[in-house]
């Protein structure tokens, strides 16, 4: 987890939505299928950029919320591949 420990140092304009629209460049994933998990999605917060960047985002608030957000996402998406068949 970082924040807590560290402090990030990067160019002007380099944010969670430059690095979102660079995985959308080089993986090719729509902004429509990503999710983006912080705890800090609010004007001002460092994860705010990711909603503004059209990426539907959760809010959480620590570590173990983020892991049953996480697992439950997993469990919904295999849930639907197994009604699939």
């Amino acid at each position: 987890m970082g924040g807590t420990t560290s402090i990030d140092i990067t160019k002007p304009d380099i944010d969670k939505a430059y690095g979102i629209h660079k995985l959308h460049e080089k993986v090719g994933i729509s902004l429509d299928e990503m999710i983006f998990i912080g705890d800090a999605i609010f004007p001002g917060g460092n994860d705010y950029p990711a909603k503004e960047a059209g990426v539907l985002s959760i809010k959480v608030r620590d570590q173990e919320e983020t892991k049953r957000v996480i697992e439950t996402l997993l469990a919904c998406r295999d849930g639907l591949s197994k009604n699939k068949n």
